[in-house]
């Protein structure tokens, strides 16, 4: 396995109410969205290689994020994560992405006559400049947005 998982063996000594992280002064939207009985339900699952939902919200207890900025404050650690742990993640998804649900499905536009590069609104004109375009600074773009 991948993810060493002992740490999850061992914390099944303790109840989920004591291994529940203190997320009050949290602000992300694993901390929003986890709850105790969530937790309680979740925390002696892992998936095939071993992530666990320790390993889920670990990134999210460490840092608990500034007043003003919401991360996500969890990380998948395989694609079987999303599946085994998807009474958290499914929420953290859809209030991240502005109401993004399992079943709706992202939208592709393949068609590359649709496609905008971003070196035109930096006042190259030629695709061929499209390479140029970590040249393009704070000024160029001001310039292009009509703010000179």
């Amino acid at each position: 396995m991948p993810f060493g998982n002992t740490h999850n063996q061992l914390k099944m000594n303790y109840s989920a109410e004591q291994e529940f992280p203190d997320l009050s002064k949290h602000n992300n939207h694993m901390a929003k969205v986890l709850t105790p009985d969530m937790y309680a339900g979740l925390r002696d699952k892992q998936t095939p290689s071993g992530f666990t939902l320790d390993d889920v919200i670990q990134t999210g207890v460490d840092n608990p994020g500034h007043p003003f900025i919401m991360t996500v404050g969890c990380v998948a650690g395989d694609e079987e994560t999303y599946d085994v742990f998807k009474d958290l993640l499914d929420p953290v998804i859809e209030d991240r992405h502005g109401g993004y649900k399992p079943t709706d499905k992202h939208k592709t536009d393949l068609n590359s006559d649709n496609l905008q590069v971003w070196a035109e609104t930096c006042g190259r004109s030629s695709p061929a400049s499209a390479r140029a375009l970590r040249r393009c600074d704070r000024v160029l773009r001001l310039k292009a947005s009509g703010f000179f």
